[in-house]
């Protein structure tokens, strides 16, 4: 084979080993279905429909978390117990998947509790999105922490997310400032009605979980923390303005 031909050849396959990296303009949006009820009031997480290889392992993510909160939720049955759960799409593509996951519960402990996390998948790979290599290096940790029927999450640590969550954040009933200003971890995902990425605490005593109100990020805060353009693109809408 000719050198040029070999060079034309050593070309073409690094430009396809680098196409992965990043997000393509031309993927849509991605269909997603909804199945029964777990039980009554316990809504299913939804599942994207016609999956590609990567969007299987996500629909296959998807079912371990079902069956989680099946086993979880079968161990409350009793008198005046109840589970509930409401679960909200709030980004379907082109490039994230974000499910947005509210729990409220009493199954006979101390205390009711409730909580939200959110599930949010990279469609090109079909992994979790892993929030502290979003960030520049250092300045995000992970926390594996997990919520009260043991399902694991992933949270962040961020002392920038920290400051400008204090720094942005409207008190409302008897909440204060003073209720998110020792906030340790928290919860990301990208709101497409918003046009933002979405954070709140994680982290907070079950006493003040009303205070844990979300903050939106819009291209001007993303910018600031240190989020690359391309994670940008990813996270906020194509149409949308900054």
């Amino acid at each position: 084979m000719a050198l040029v031909d070999k060079l034309k050849q050593g070309f073409c396959l690094g430009v396809v080993l680098l196409l992965p990296i990043n997000w393509s303009v031309a993927q849509k949006p991605v269909k997603m279905v909804t199945g029964p009820e777990i039980r009554k009031g316990v809504a299913a997480l939804p599942r994207i429909s016609a999956p590609n290889i990567a969007e299987a392992k996500i629909n296959a993510a998807l079912d371990r978390q079902d069956l989680w909160v099946r086993k979880a939720a079968e161990g409350c049955s009793g008198p005046s117990m109840f589970w509930k759960r409401v679960v909200e799409v709030t980004k379907s593509g082109p490039a994230l998947l974000s499910v947005l996951v509210s729990d409220s519960a009493d199954c006979g402990g101390v205390h009711p509790f409730d909580e939200t996390f959110a599930l949010v998948y990279d469609l090109r790979t079909g992994d979790a999105v892993r929030w502290d290599k979003v960030f520049p290096k250092g300045r995000a940790e992970e926390v594996n922490s997990s919520s009260n029927d043991g399902m694991p999450w992933i949270t962040i640590r961020s002392k920038r997310l920290q400051a400008l969550y204090v720094a942005m954040y409207k008190s409302h009933g008897d909440c204060s400032i003073e209720a998110v200003a020792e906030v340790t971890a928290f919860q990301l995902y990208p709101d497409e009605k918003a046009n933002a990425l979405k954070i709140f605490p994680a982290e907070l005593p079950q006493v003040a979980h009303p205070c844990a109100s979300s903050l939106a990020l819009g291209a001007k805060e993303l910018q600031t923390v240190g989020v690359s353009q391309q994670w940008q693109d990813a996270i906020l809408s194509l149409g949308g303005k900054p």
